[in-house]
């Protein structure tokens, strides 16, 4: 007990100095070590080394180390090979120089237990991550062939997992996302060879897992000022980054959202927010966020876009700019122009053997649906009348008693274009039970034609890559989920054109032919001068 009380009165020694003349005494060193592994104490110089003559060691005072069993003096290290209860004790250092001397003393003590003596301790906040190093560098000077294996509480470590990983440069242990059945006492064992005889060494390090979450203010990392060129009119989307915190619960103290010019986005039908994906790290939490913009119209440029971390401690605001790009600002205009002047500086093109431009698809219904709507009454009254182009709308052209089947697929092949129309009301699947993807029709129903018009254009954009797909969306949102997933595929690659209902008060459903809307359509559309003639119908391009 008296020697007990003894090493801690020693421990709470930080420093002692003591100066007569050109004498100095330096700090008392406590080392807590297990029995039967190599060790060394160093006679730490704070001069420099040329200067130093001699290194002396003693024990308990005067006594000196040559009678010691398993102790060698090497220079300024003692080395003990390998350590044993009878070394328990003080030990010191004295290194002389011509104008004095420099004084360590040390206190020893072995722990016969099997279980190594920690040696350091250390804290990590749960949630956090932490680093465990094996502290035998001198060691593994000696012998570079010398293997190393982790214990935790005297059992070899698990490290399947990510959770904890061990890293070589330098020697160490990697605890990811700390919790509390990570806290314990780690050790990292040593085997070496030295001067033909195999030794151990070890390095015990008590790491204890603070439960108190530790808040940190989020902060978005990306953006934070960006501006970002688009093609009005096109599909874009935006994608924000942010560290929202550390250990568990974050992600239900935190929460991500966007807002347009001031305006939250869930008041902007346009525009739609994935939810927030949480992406754990060492460092902490992170979150990412998608912002659709399904349109790029006027009102989302040249305006405030901001994404917002936001935990309990507060939140940061990211910044973002959507400028057109000045050449896309004119493309469809300029494309428009060209097809005007066209016939009149080049020759007429070969026939191509197709018969119509435009292949109309749409859901039918038992009653007028907005999408049947558009395609009988508003599309035919612009593009046929006003423009001249050849359409096939279906369920106004087809033919009573012809195979469906047959007579789709061949009138397709016969189109330069796919004209889908989707709405709100497209998204209710004829069999909700059913993948989207397996809604082949079986009979002749009107209910089925548009889902086999969709398969078979479809199946001829994609994979023939003979016919490409122009996607309009009616009057708002349209929700994919229950459509095809080549419906997907396509919206994600190239958007869609927005058509909206005139307010009431306009005379005509069809809006005015020059406006944004029809101008996007007939930059989609091929080749066909107001008012052609059938020859003039042939000559077509792929712009």
């Amino acid at each position: 007990m008296l020697g007990e009380f003894y090493i801690r009165f020693l421990s709470m020694t930080l420093l002692l100095h003591v100066s007569h003349g050109q004498e100095h005494q330096g700090a008392i060193e406590v080392h807590h070590i297990s029995a039967g592994h190599f060790f060394q104490l160093k006679c730490s110089d704070y001069d420099d080394a040329e200067d130093q003559t001699t290194v002396t060691w003693s024990r308990g005072g005067n006594q000196t180390l040559n009678m010691t069993s398993g102790v060698e003096v090497r220079g300024e290290v003692l080395w003990f090979l390998p350590t044993h209860t009878s070394h328990n004790g003080h030990y010191t250092c004295e290194s002389k120089y011509p104008t004095g001397s420099w004084e360590m003393k040390f206190v020893l003590s072995v722990d016969p237990g099997p279980c190594p003596v920690p040696a350091e301790n250390r804290t990590v906040s749960q949630g956090m991550s932490e680093v465990v190093f094996c502290r035998q560098q001198d060691v593994l000077g000696l012998d570079p062939t010398a293997h190393i294996r982790w214990f935790k509480d005297c059992s070899p470590v698990d490290k399947h997992g990510e959770t904890i990983i061990e890293e070589d440069c330098p020697k160490r242990l990697r605890l990811v996302n700390a919790t509390e059945s990570h806290a314990g006492v780690y050790t990292c064992l040593v085997e070496f060879s030295l001067q033909g005889r195999n030794y151990t060494a070890t390095h015990s390090t008590q790491l204890k897992v603070n439960k108190e979450k530790v808040l940190l203010k989020p902060q978005v990392t990306y953006p934070r000022k960006e501006t970002i060129t688009v093609e009005p009119g096109s599909r874009v989307e935006l994608v924000c980054s942010a560290f929202l915190g550390v250990g568990e619960g974050t992600e239900s103290e935190s929460f991500m959202f966007w807002t347009v010019d001031g305006r939250h986005t869930d008041h902007i039908e346009q525009l739609n927010v994935t939810k927030t994906t949480i992406l754990p790290r060492s460092s902490g939490v992170y979150g990412r966020s998608t912002l659709s913009i399904y349109e790029v119209r006027p009102e989302f440029l040249n305006v405030n876009i901001s994404c917002i971390a936001w935990n309990a401690l507060g939140r940061d605001i990211g910044f973002l700019w959507l400028q057109p790009a000045m050449c896309c600002l004119f493309k469809v205009d300029l494309v428009l122009a060209y097809r005007r002047l066209h016939p009149l500086v080049s020759k007429k093109r070969a026939p191509d053997g197709k018969l119509y431009d435009a292949y109309v698809s749409y859901v039918h219904g038992d009653g007028l649906s907005r999408a049947e709507m558009f395609a009988l009454q508003v599309l035919p009254e612009v593009l046929e009348r006003r423009y001249g182009y050849t359409l096939f709308v279906s369920g106004r052209d087809d033919l009573p008693g012809e195979a469906i089947h047959d007579v789709t697929s061949e009138t397709m092949r016969r189109s330069r274009r796919l004209i889908i129309i989707l709405s709100a009301q497209s998204a209710s699947p004829l069999h909700p039970k059913m993948d989207p993807e397996d809604q082949l029709p079986l009979h002749q129903s009107p209910q089925d034609r548009p889902s086999y018009d969709q398969q078979i254009g479809l199946y001829d954009a994609l994979i023939q890559n003979g016919l490409r797909v122009v996607l309009v969306e009616i009057d708002g949102k349209v929700d994919y989920t229950s459509l095809p997933k080549s419906l997907h595929y396509i919206r994600r690659k190239q958007g869609a054109l927005r058509w909206r209902r005139p307010s009431s008060g306009k005379s005509s459903s069809t809006a005015h032919p020059n406006g944004h809307f029809w101008k996007c359509l007939r930059y989609h559309m091929p080749f066909k001068p107001k008012g052609g003639s059938e020859t003039a119908a042939n000559t077509w391009d792929k712009l």
